[in-house]
């Protein structure tokens, strides 16, 4: 019963994830959470987009049994999620210029 609940909420999260980048890549416009400080609306939104991706993909993997198939699909998911949040943190955070 617990794996079946932590698939959903995993899931939930991964589709709020996945239509929050959807929203931003189809209409240029982020959810009222952060509309104030995203300077770079884009790259959040494929930051989005590979984290929700990965998060899928490693949650996938926990289910598969071979465990050649579970190594590939983990280290290509977390890759994801972790180019995804790098993305996010870049989108949030505008580098200045050195003075």
């Amino acid at each position: 019963m617990l794996h079946i609940t932590s698939l959903i909420a995993v899931y939930v999260v991964v589709v709020l994830q996945a239509v929050a980048g959807i929203l931003v890549l189809t209409t240029g416009r982020v959810g009222p959470w952060a509309r104030t400080e995203l300077p770079r609306p884009r790259l959040w939104d494929f930051g989005a987009l590979c984290f929700a991706a990965g998060l899928g993909l490693c949650r996938y993997g926990s289910t598969v049994r071979d465990l050649t198939v579970l190594d590939v699909v983990s280290a290509i998911g977390l890759a994801l999620m972790m180019s995804g949040a790098v993305l996010q943190f870049r989108a949030r955070h505008v580098g200045r210029a050195p003075v």
